[in-house]
């Protein structure tokens, strides 16, 4: 029972958990701003306060993951979630629901903050990184199989079964996560102390990056929201900072950004989401409005890029024995980097069969990318630094994913001015839209890319002086 295997599909029950959530929540949109009588810009923050509490406390569980008992912690985030989904069911408006995403957060940032923790700790050498490409699959899994299932249920059955329906798996994940992980305090035993002024200012830093980057593009970057948590930014840092430096044991550990495995690993890694912040944002708005297509149509051209992970990460996880994992994340981003630039012009001017192998090509990518990555990353922090780490990678991602959409928005806002005052069509607004926000996405790949080789090459001085 307590398999190595098994302790991967209790880890990878996390991945799934969590990315269905992700993948099936934007198909609700429309639904629930039905239902409570709103706007989508309102609807929004039931994401919004999701992963503004899963990013902002992400750091913190990590911090606990790596001093207290790991399984307790990886535990409760499913107990957490699971009662919160049945809350979720219960609500009867839309706030109750806002607070509900919450409290959900708080689960989502246990679960995620063990996850990598869990695999690094049991799995060594190449099983380490087969184990790392599997759990990888399952994310694409949940992220591909989330719109269809949210759809299904909202055809069939009512909003409501969007969080019900999702109990019992998460009530198994629980009890298996009980019964397979072992007990196990975290290395720095049980004499820390948690010191609160770093931790709520913690929060305020992240919370705020990503309420700065959502909102914003969302409702401006004038708007008082926004104004708000610059300034909440502004003080917090130095808070941050004087905290850092008299903490024996700090939740944020600056030290470790000078591993170039950690320190370059996150910077790559919040390039690369940011190259994908056109497909997130704008791809919907350019397959039904510009192409015509139905909203079918346009799901399964976009779930091209998270379903091809199923395929392409436990590939990637075997190959990674031959290959150095910057160079194998370098062929990745390269692939993403060129299938953008392809794709911007696509945009323009292009066949569905060109685009959807393009969008093929991006998936392809990201699928090589994401397990050296998440690798390098986890492999190059001390054992009793994995849950940091773990939480790191979960909220570099989420930052990454808000800059990425918020720039996109940003173009987009650009083209449809010049839309609004009558110097270009609506046809060349979505089009000029999604093909400049693909070539901005592309930078950012050719940025990652870069740094991947110049870290590869600092690796290989280190170990060859």
């Amino acid at each position: 029972m307590h398999s190595k295997w098994m302790i991967l599909i209790v880890a990878a029950m996390g991945n799934l958990v969590l990315t269905v959530d992700s993948g099936l929540m934007p198909v609700t949109y429309p639904e629930l701003a039905s239902v409570f009588n709103t706007d989508t810009s309102t609807i929004l923050w039931i994401s919004v306060a999701f992963w503004v509490t899963t990013v902002g406390l992400g750091l913190t569980i990590g911090w606990l993951v790596d001093v207290r008992d790991k399984r307790s912690i990886y535990t409760l985030g499913f107990v957490i979630f699971s009662l919160a989904l049945m809350l979720a069911a219960l609500t009867s408006s839309l706030w109750q629901l806002i607070l509900v995403r919450i409290f959900m957060g708080f689960g989502s940032a246990m679960i995620l903050a063990g996850v990598n923790a869990i695999i690094v700790d049991n799995f060594h050498g190449h099983e380490r990184a087969k184990a790392i490409g599997l759990a990888g699959a399952v994310v694409g899994i949940g992220l591909s199989g989330g719109p269809v299932f949210g759809g299904f249920l909202l055809d069939y059955l009512d909003w409501r079964s969007l969080f019900y329906s999702r109990i019992p798996i998460s009530i198994v994940a629980a009890v298996l996560s009980w019964l397979v992980l072992k007990k196990q305090a975290g290395l720095g035993g049980n004499k820390l102390r948690i010191e609160w002024i770093g931790v709520v200012s913690l929060f305020a830093v992240l919370a705020s990056l990503i309420l700065i980057f959502n909102r914003g593009a969302q409702v401006g970057w004038g708007s008082p929201v926004v104004l708000i948590m610059i300034v909440v930014l502004l003080i917090s840092i130095p808070v941050l900072f004087q905290y850092q430096r008299r903490s024996s044991r700090p939740i944020l550990d600056l030290t470790l950004f000078k591993v170039t495995g950690y320190g370059f690993g996150l910077i790559v890694l919040i390039c690369h989401y940011i190259s994908l912040g056109a497909i997130m944002l704008l791809a919907s708005f350019f397959f039904i409005d510009y192409l015509g297509f139905s909203a079918t149509k346009a799901g399964a051209f976009i779930m091209l890029y998270s379903i091809m992970r199923v395929f392409i990460a436990p590939f990637t996880g075997y190959i990674l024995r031959f290959i150095s994992p910057w160079y194998l994340s370098a062929i990745g981003l390269i692939l993403i980097c060129g299938s953008l630039v392809w794709s911007s012009f696509l945009a323009v001017s292009g066949s569905e069969a060109s685009i959807f192998i393009a969008l093929l090509l991006i998936g392809i990518g990201s699928g090589i990318y994401e397990p050296p990555n998440t690798l390098t990353i986890m492999s190059s922090v001390p054992p009793d630094r994995y849950g940091t780490a773990s939480a790191s990678i979960a909220s570099g991602r989420q930052l990454a994913f808000a800059l990425g959409v918020a720039m996109c928005g940003a173009i987009n806002a650009g083209r449809e001015k010049l839309y609004n005052v009558g110097e270009i069509t609506q046809s060349q607004y979505l089009s000029l839209s999604f093909s400049y926000a693909l070539l901005a996405c592309a930078i950012f790949a050719g940025i990652g890319l870069i740094l991947s080789f110049i870290a590869a090459s600092r690796d290989r001085r280190a170990k060859n002086p």
